[in-house]
């Protein structure tokens, strides 16, 4: 397995970027450490210059892992679960998928899935509509050859497709498109599963990508998560993709990342020892 941080390149409403501002020099920092890749946010997707950031990024060897590059969607109120305006929302993704597709990312399906309470006819309807959204989108981001992530996330944040058993369940009601994989994130997985290594098992051969955080959306280290057992469940099922540290900074981002790095580095150094 790799690893990856995540990175915006101007500041956003999210907190858990551990590095924001221009990305040249934050990929000759991030390469220096021993970085993987980066787990890539563009705010401000129309305001971003995406051949810059692949320049940035190849010349320091680093990949984009996924790419969240969706916010205009939201602001402008596009979201998959309402179908009168799919239509616009598949129109307006084309510039994020075309982004994906020059750095080899995959587009997440966080927030812009929609919510439930905003669909007149409630849960069932709107896992209906959202279906159909997902499996029209994936079929416009199969067209640019992009890869796409859905990501379960915690009930305090969104009503809609908390658990690795939902996002399952909406993935085969979308028809299981091929390019479509899960995201796991290991701080909303605490919140929601009972087991976070048998909802790994579950998501066998589906999963595209994990956050590999602690609890409290430290990095690696700061917390109280066995992420040992973790990272040996994910190999055990075959994941070989990224650990993305997608935590919130403290009062010093360069030294935490350094040391989270460490920590999953230890981690997966002694998986492959099989300790």
């Amino acid at each position: 397995m790799h690893i990856s941080i995540s990175v915006a390149d101007r500041p956003c409403h999210m907190p858990q970027m551990m590095f924001v501002g221009d990305l040249e020099p934050i990929c000759t920092e991030l390469a220096a450490m021993g970085y993987d890749g980066v787990d890539l946010f563009l705010p401000e997707p129309s305001a971003s210059d995406v051949i810059a950031a692949r320049k940035a990024l190849e010349a320091n060897g680093l990949s984009a892992t996924m790419l969240a590059a969706h916010g205009d969607l939201m602001k402008d109120g596009l979201f998959l679960n309402l179908p009168d305006k799919l239509s616009r929302l598949l129109e307006a993704s084309r510039p994020h998928l075309d982004y994906c597709a020059k750095l080899n990312a995959m587009p997440n399906v966080g927030f812009f899935r929609g919510q439930h309470k905003n669909v007149p006819g409630g849960r069932e309807e709107s896992l209906k509509y959202m279906a159909e959204g997902l499996h029209d989108y994936c079929a416009l981001a199969a067209s640019y050859g992009v890869r796409v992530l859905l990501e379960p996330i915690n009930r305090y944040e969104i009503d809609s497709i908390h658990t690795v058993d939902e996002a399952l369940n909406l993935c085969h009601q979308a028809g299981d498109p091929s390019n479509l994989n899960l995201l796991l994130d290991i701080f909303h997985m605490n919140i929601e599963e009972s087991s976070l290594t048998a909802a790994v098992i579950r998501a066998q051969g589906k999963i595209g990508h994990v956050h590999f955080v602690e609890n409290t959306r430290a990095v690696p280290g700061l917390g109280c998560l066995n992420l040992g057992d973790l990272a040996e469940c994910l190999g055990s099922v075959g994941y070989d993709g990224f650990l993305g540290i997608e935590a919130i900074p403290g009062c010093s981002p360069t030294e935490e990342a350094r040391h989270g790095l460490a920590v999953v580095r230890a981690i997966l150094s002694r998986q492959a020892l099989g300790h």
